[in-house]
């Protein structure tokens, strides 16, 4: 049956041109919403302001800015997150996909719109910011989560936290994709370990990758690089300093386009420190690229157990270890192509396929 072409409506704090942030889930809102608009519907994304934001088209996509647009992203953050309800009562069309937003989640946007409304678990860690900000954010999620009917979870543990509040939603489990490009970046002769994502010292776990570091790296074959930019860069420089290990860890800052395919390309494997994720896109594209990923064992990770190389949860002993399996050149080969060989039932189409299926299906339940 041919699917109806419909007006789509992501609510998407992030933009992939925000200099402020411009990460893994403005990425996936372009993948997904540019093959969207390829399938015949209309697609607009509402994001938040930033310096020198504009109102566009890209991609085919429409892209709409709320709140305001000062240099400090955590203002911009609240903001959006209070402009939202203004802006959702005025919206038309025929679905809205929010992609939950930090720190508390969910937007409560079924409560301002008849649209149907599809919560995506982009963001889904409240408790983790409740603990951050001394506030009872994780009352705010569970108590939000009850009013939508319907979801698409990254991983099924965060299909299974939604249901736990409301049993009766209906929650289909649409992982992110990857994008062909990085399955051709060529493997060169490996020169260090890579670190890349935003520097966000508390989710990122950049201070228990440092302190693991510091306890094998008169052992290990190769330094480390941290790639990416963020509120925390002067803090993690700090900490270089402090542990004695400038000699050995080399921040470079944002990594984008050709100098992130070099990083990756030289790269024996990918240090991923996480203490919360709802799924990286990151991670994904390491993973495609042919780095083995060492990380931590956590829920928003199960999606790759098998492949990935993990530890015990924050335990920097551990999570040492195995960052030393890097100097075993037979098995970071071994787990080089594994690794890709993996990342290759990941498709940006077949996430876009899915993404339109379940639209098509709430448009059509909500319309009996």
């Amino acid at each position: 049956m041919k699917n109806n072409k419909l007006t789509i409506i992501f609510l998407d704090f992030d933009d992939i041109k925000n200099p402020l942030l411009g990460a893994g889930q403005a990425r996936a809102t372009v993948e997904v919403g540019s093959r969207l608009v390829k399938h015949g519907h209309k697609v607009t994304v509402y994001c938040s302001k930033y310096p020198g934001y504009k109102n566009r088209k890209e991609n085919g996509i429409i892209y709409k800015h709320i709140g305001v647009g000062t240099k400090n992203i955590r203002i911009n953050n609240f903001a959006y997150i209070f402009f939202v309800p203004f802006s959702v009562i005025g919206l038309r069309g025929d679905v809205i996909i929010e992609c939950f937003t930090a720190p508390i989640s969910t937007l409560f946007s079924p409560l301002f719109t008849k649209i149907p409304v599809i919560a995506l678990t982009t963001s889904f860690e409240a408790a983790r910011f409740g603990e951050l900000y001394h506030l009872p954010f994780e009352r705010v999620e569970r108590f939000g989560l009850k009013f939508y009917k319907y979801g698409i979870a990254l991983t099924q543990f965060f299909s299974d936290k939604i249901k736990a509040v409301r049993k009766d939603a209906e929650v289909v489990v649409i992982p992110e994709g990857v994008g062909k490009e990085f399955f051709s970046i060529k493997r060169s002769e490996s020169e260090h370990i890579l670190f890349l994502a935003r520097l966000d010292m508390s989710q990122k776990g950049i201070d228990l990758l440092l302190e693991s570091y510091k306890l094998i790296y008169n052992k290990v074959k190769y330094p480390l690089i941290i790639a990416g930019n963020g509120p925390d860069e002067v803090k993690i420089a700090k900490k270089i300093v402090s542990l004695g290990l400038q000699e050995k860890v080399k921040m470079v800052g944002p990594a984008w386009g050709e100098m992130k395919n070099n990083l990756l390309s030289k790269a024996v494997a990918c240090a991923f420190t996480s203490r919360n994720e709802t799924f990286s896109l990151f991670a994904l594209e390491a993973l495609a690229s042919g780095l083995p990923l060492i990380s931590f064992d956590i829920p928003g990770l199960a999606w790759n157990d098998g492949v990935a190389i993990k530890s015990k949860p924050f335990n920097i002993k551990s999570y040492a270890n195995n960052l030393l399996l890097v100097n075993d050149d037979k098995k970071m080969k071994e787990l080089s192509e594994k690794s890709r060989t993996f990342a290759r039932g990941f498709t940006w189409d077949r996430v876009a396929k899915d993404f339109d299926k379940f639209i098509n299906y709430v448009v059509k339940m909500e319309s009996k």
